[in-house]
């Protein structure tokens, strides 16, 4: 890079970490014409669309606007034309991104020789049927039934793009009843009952009749256990049989257990068919709290002792109390399991309970030195201080400028400036795909210099890097943070914990389930909240406003926390899975200790949210420059769902 550019370079990036100078970002004026001349393109202003783009071809992003201009026309695009393109840009992820919707084009447009000429492999179903089709339409039929049976045989509904395939396999009778049942099968093991309804139909009457009674079995499992027509030993009579009762044991693991002892020996279910049932109902009954699921678990045959049930088997060693059967449990797993931090507290904590304190407590030493959860919880244990281990990220500032200038980082940062987020984020993952260890945490840092916050924290992980406590918990937003914290009664700690969990303080974060923002609320529970708090509801969008999520979220976070007395560990649970499911997961009778019932919660994306809501509450107070709240005085006892009520009025 010559030296002049590099020192141009170096410019940009001192400006774009400093906002108070963002209005002298050499850059700004071409950025707001290249914002213009989209705008132009997708107005199809042509002339203004000219005009704007001839100032614009030595900023970086000017392959956007190519790109853009291509794609409009895409359907009357040359070849020359597109791979030109791909050509000039192979550096960029726009030339696959053209080359994807170049092929789907061709796929429209019936353009088979072509399609197949640049089809190179997809993992996207629709994609693959399109060059399925593509064979079958340039008569290159060698291997083509296989292979379509092979995309067809799923266990869900797949892309109308298949469907002329499907018809072309069904016309020549290339699916088998013996097919048919295997996809019915796979539909079934998925929940997809209305698939499953749909491909009997390709059945003879009889078996169709199958079909609806074991449709029946995932409805309502315990009346069709009843009927008269799995009395006969079949495979189709056993497959339902064992349908119905892993679907009892997902509400009730008691009931599924006594149905599968009275007919287990009755029919001639294969080792497998056992042990696998056997181990849902086992598992099911560990996390619905059942007495006697450690012995269930403990019973099972070693093929079906996965670290998934080795994990549950410890858990329910923990919910029975049963402090020796833990430690040999733990003493039985292997060694990886064994040292993760996690049974390393728990061990201390049953050699504590069965009187070998001393070892208990040198667990215990080791395991404070962590800055986690459980980490947090035997320094407590020891009343030692929390251990920070803040190592800020060290840097050569001449690396971080050639890093900065490198073209891909350039567009990532332009794109992210410009609010096109998607292609930011594309573009970002493509600059650091191959970077090295030590190449991703000068990304972080100049990702937390744009304020980019989650990629500062997601790529500095991928680095194995965990002790810049700068990159990894930014104190962003902390106006809002502090003002709604205090009008709704909460530690700001919290509300910042709960925003790093949530979104890594992306402000345009969207889950896959529709969350939306900073505190990720999902647009019904932002519009109650609203509603509750005589907040102006302002739609949907106004949720990825930073303020006004911060005061929905922390708005809804202190009605869980009122719904559950106050008590930070079911409030952040409910902040995740939802109030109904915390209140299925409190102790029947009597209190558990905060740490017990963490343990047991039934999902593990839930389990992992509460010990990092209440590890990031104490960094962040550490963060804040404030008193540490230790976790123990943010863990009361977990009651029974009577006393809650009681509290909420």
């Amino acid at each position: 890079m010559p030296h002049k550019f590099r020192l141009f370079i170096g410019l940009i990036l001192l400006l774009a970490g400093c906002s108070a100078s963002a209005a002298v970002d050499p850059l700004a004026a071409q950025r707001e014409q290249f914002i213009e001349a989209r705008k132009a393109l997708k107005q199809k202003q042509v002339s203004r669309y000219r005009e704007l783009a001839a100032g614009l071809k030595t900023y970086p992003l000017y392959s956007y606007l190519e790109f853009d201009a291509l794609r409009q026309r895409l359907g009357d695009a040359s070849e020359r034309e597109v791979l030109d393109f791909a050509k000039r840009h192979a550096d960029t992820p726009l030339a696959a991104r053209l080359k994807s919707l170049w092929l789907y084009t061709l796929a429209s447009q019936r353009r088979w020789e072509l399609f197949l000429k640049h089809y190179t492999g997809s993992k996207n179903t629709g994609m693959q049927c399109y060059a399925l089709r593509a064979r079958l339409n340039t008569g290159r039929k060698k291997g083509l039934v296989d292979d379509t049976l092979e995309v067809w045989t799923a266990g869900k509904s797949l892309p109308k793009a298949c469907d002329p395939l499907f018809d072309w396999l069904y016309a020549g009778n290339h699916v088998s009843d013996e097919h048919v049942w295997e996809r019915i099968r796979l539909a079934m093991g998925k929940g997809q009952t209305s698939l499953a309804r749909y491909l009997a139909k390709r059945l003879p009457a009889k078996d169709a009749e199958w079909v609806s009674l074991w449709r029946q079995a995932h409805r309502n499992p315990s009346d069709t256990l009843g009927n008269p027509r799995l009395d006969r030993d079949t495979d189709i009579a056993r497959e339902i049989i064992l349908h119905a009762i892993r679907r009892i044991a997902r509400s009730d693991a008691a009931s599924a257990h006594t149905r599968w002892e009275s007919v287990k020996d009755g029919y001639s279910f294969t080792p497998s068919q056992r042990g696998v049932l056997e181990r849902y109902i086992a598992l099911s009954a560990a996390q619905q709290h059942r007495p006697g699921a450690h012995d269930l678990l403990g019973a099972l045959p070693d093929e079906q002792r996965d670290a998934h049930a080795r994990d549950w088997q410890l858990r329910a060693a923990v919910t029975e109390a049963d402090w020796p059967a833990l430690l040999a449990d733990i003493e039985a797993l292997p060694d990886e399991e064994r040292q993760r931090d996690e049974w390393r507290y728990w061990r201390a904590y049953a050699l504590d309970k069965t009187n070998r304190r001393l070892e208990a407590t040198n667990e215990y030493s080791w395991l404070a030195k962590e800055r986690d959860y459980h980490g947090f919880l035997a320094a407590d244990y020891l009343g030692w201080p929390y251990e920070m281990g803040d190592a800020p990220t060290r840097y050569d500032p001449d690396e971080l400028e050639n890093l900065a200038g490198r073209p891909a980082m350039l567009r990532a940062r332009e794109l992210f400036r410009a609010d096109m987020m998607t292609d930011a984020r594309r573009e970002w993952a493509y600059a650091t795909r191959n970077m090295s260890d030590a190449e991703l945490k000068l990304a972080a840092v100049l990702a937390r210099q744009w304020g980019w916050n989650d990629h500062a924290i997601l790529t500095v992980a991928r680095a194995g890097e965990f002790s810049d406590l700068t990159l990894r918990f930014p104190l962003e937003h902390t106006e809002s943070v502090r003002r709604h914290a205090h009008n709704n009664n909460l530690e700001p700690g919290i509300v910042f914990a709960v925003i790093r969990q949530e979104s890594a303080f992306n402000p345009e974060a969207r889950s896959s389930a529709g969350a939306r923002g900073l505190m990720q609320l999902m647009p019904k529970t932002g519009k109650a909240t609203a509603r509750l708090n005589r907040i102006p509801w302002t739609g949907v969008a106004g949720l990825y406003d930073t303020d006004r999520n911060i005061r929905l979220g922390s708005s809804y976070l202190r009605q869980v926390m009122e719904r559950f007395g106050n008590n930070i560990v079911l409030a952040s649970a409910s902040y995740n899975a939802g109030p109904h499911r915390v209140t299925r997961w409190l102790p029947d009778a009597g209190e558990l200790p905060a740490s017990h019932w963490v343990a047991r919660i039934p999902y593990s994306e839930t389990r992992k949210y509460v010990q990092r809501v209440l590890a990031y509450a104490a960094i962040y107070d550490w963060r804040m420059q404030q008193p540490i709240t230790p976790l123990r005085e943010r863990m009361p006892d977990v009651q029974e769902e009577s006393a809650y009520r009681q509290s909420s009025g």
